[in-house]
């Protein structure tokens, strides 16, 4: 799962260096917010036995929490791929919960 964190914040970070300083809508402190979020959500599916009403009460706050992120950056933090791979991420840390869900479970909140 970290490996996953990983190659999201590396992703968003190479987008503001490919970029000029002026053209981005997003800094690496927000990127560093963004991965903040996961690590915390991470940190509380695994501090405790979750159940399935649990886990959507902390998937929406990880997920609400990257939807204010994401408007505050023009919409422009989370795209296409780092979109995939949140899911991902967010889909193993509550496989490794012990907790399952059918399709997308982020969707029903999900802006981004």
């Amino acid at each position: 799962m970290k490996n996953l964190l990983k190659v999201i914040q590396y992703d968003m970070l190479d987008f503001i260096e490919g970029e000029d300083e002026n053209e981005t809508d997003y800094t690496a402190e927000d990127v560093a917010l963004c991965i903040t979020s996961l690590l915390e959500f991470m940190s509380v599916m695994e501090s405790e036995v979750q159940t399935v009403e649990s886990a959507k009460e902390h998937i929406e706050t990880v997920v609400l929490s990257l939807n204010s992120l994401n408007h505050q950056c023009a919409d422009c933090l989370i795209e296409t791929e780092q979109r995939e791979d949140i899911c991902q991420f967010i889909q193993q840390v509550i496989a490794a919960a012990n907790i399952e869900f059918v399709g997308d479970v982020t969707e029903q909140w999900r802006e981004w």
